[in-house]
Order: C-alpha cells, then structure tokens, then sequence
C-alpha cells in the first residue's frame, strides 16, 4: 500500500514537471517563431527530391490568428517540403481579411488555396490528394508546434519502406477476448518504440506521410465519409488504407512526445477532440459506422493472429 502511494505521488509530480516543462518550450518556441516570421525573407521550402513532399494543413475560425506559429515550425524543418500548402473555406476567409503574418509567409513559400466547400477536418487530404495526386502527402494539425525533424524523419521512413504510410504518433487497434473490437479509449496508445502492422491507426496529430497509391479509390468519396465518419478523418484514412491492404508504421520518438510536440496555447478552446468526445456521433460510433460499411473487422482479426503468430 505505502509503495503505491510512493509511486502515485512520483507520477503527480512528474506530470507537474511536464506540464511546466512543456509550458517553457511552448513560450521559448513562441518567441522564436515570431521573430523569424517577422524577420526571416529565406524560404521555408526546397524542391530537388525524386518525388515532391507536400505538407497540407487547414485551419478554422480564431485559430488562423496562430497557424503561422505551426507554419513556421514547419519551414524551419531540417529537410524543408516542396510545398507547405494551407486550405482555407472561401466561406470563412478572403485574401483581403488574411493575417498580415500569412502574407508574409506566403512571400516565403507558403500556398493558401481557398476551397468552396468547407469539409472540415478532411479539408487538408481531399483537396490535396486532387491536386498533387502524384506527390508524397504529409497532413499535420494546425495546433502543433513540429519538432524539426519530423519531415526528415517521415521522409527517411518512406525511403526504408516506401510501401508503407509512415506516421509520428499513433494508436494500435484492439480487440477483446470474445473477438469484438474494443472501445477506442482502451486502444494502445502510442509509446517510444516503432511498431508496423495493419492494427496502427495514425493519429493526424503527429504527422502522417500518405504515398501514393497508399488508399483505395473510395478515399474520395464524400457522400460517404461525411454520412459515416463527418468528424473522424483519422478513422477514415485508417480504414482506406485498411481496405488497400497497406501497413502503418509509427517511428520510434526521443524522450517525452507533449515536449516534442506541444501544443500553441489557447488552440484547444475549440477542440475538435472534445467534439469527438462529447458528441453523439463520437469516436466509437464513427469507427463503427464505418468498420461495418466497408466490412473491416475481419482483415483486422486476422491482423491479431498474425501479430500473436509472431510473438
């Protein structure tokens, strides 16, 4: 009993720790990217490889005051993107009501498209995927500051294992003993070791590097995600890739993922996991809808055995 009480009060403090850490590096990274967006003309992007890698967010509402923050995290990468591509509803913005800071940016490389039909969060693969059919896709949220050797590491990932779609954090799905799939909460979560197998679900969050050819063509269709998953496109592109028969591979992480890879203050406000979470339509019942439209829990059983088989 007295050693359980010892470890509980380690953890307390050690997440008292994190959470001042991580607040530290978000400040330090805060400053730093402002003053290199204000002050920096080089370019955020460089072509030159075999086949162009394109970064593609979106981003929504009071948040487009702070993606530059995530932007910039990104053309400060130590292998810099084709492309870093930002969708934005036509709906919402304008070329004329842009942050200056944008602007900005986009002198330094920075694409803004504006699309007709705001799709929510699959804004940032459907209209990728129609315009760069041919090009490595690289999807992150608009909330994160990225680490910067994220794209060299999803790049040198997909180099290894070109088959394979390769992500900075993921889940791994999972099933109980009588056959039923589990609950999304009680899925692996991800830690610091690499894993590869059908059962990775990539989490956008991360960063997930799409080759192309990696989906199958129903990828696209929007009748369909928006009536079976309108708020999970994590679940969808899992399940399009799971209908492909193509594996996901999280990379191994250095140290603590938050420190990595922390949050932009005051971005969760709005909080398209609380949504999730909260709403009647969350995670399970979108995994669900969709896992039984497209007939996906079997490939994953099998995906189970072969796991245990190994081990």
């Amino acid at each position: 009993m007295l050693k359980k009480l010892r470890e509980k009060r380690r953890h307390k403090q050690y997440k008292k720790w994190l959470k001042n850490a991580v607040d530290i590096r978000v400040n330090a990274l805060t400053v730093q990217y402002q003053w290199s967006t204000l002050n920096c003309d080089s370019q955020g992007v460089a072509g030159g490889k075999v086949r162009p890698l394109v970064v593609s967010l979106t981003s929504f509402g009071q948040r487009i005051h702070d993606v530059f923050l995530t932007i910039e995290s990104l053309f400060q990468q130590s292998l810099k993107a084709d492309k870093v591509v930002l969708w934005l509803s036509a709906d919402e913005f304008s070329d004329e009501d842009l942050p200056a800071v944008l602007k900005k940016q986009r002198e330094r490389g920075l694409d803004i498209h504006f699309v007709a039909e705001d799709l929510g969060p699959y804004t940032k693969f459907y209209y990728a995927l129609e315009r760069y059919p041919d090009a490595l896709l690289v999807t992150v949220d608009d909330d994160i500051l990225y680490p910067m050797d994220l794209l060299d590491q999803l790049y040198s990932a997909h180099l290894r294992e070109p088959n394979k779609i390769h992500c900075g954090r993921a889940h791994r799905i999972a099933f109980g003993q009588d056959g039923t799939l589990l609950p999304y909460k009680q899925w692996w979560r991800h830690s610091n070791e690499s894993e590869s197998s059908l059962l990775i679900m990539p989490t956008g969050v991360g960063g997930v590097l799409y080759f192309p050819g990696c989906f199958d063509p129903e990828v696209t269709n929007k009748s369909a995600f928006k009536r079976l998953a309108p708020r999970a496109d994590d679940v969808w592109l899992k399940a399009m890739s799971l209908k492909r028969g193509t594996e996901c591979s999280v990379f191994a992480q250095r140290g603590e993922w938050m420190l990595r890879n922390p949050i932009i203050l005051g971005s969760q406000e709005v909080s398209l996991k609380r949504r999730n979470k909260g709403a009647a339509l969350g995670n399970d019942q979108q995994i669900a809808a969709v896992f039984n439209e497209y007939q996906l829990t079997e490939p994953l059983r099998q995906a189970v055995l072969a796991v245990d088989l190994d081990s």
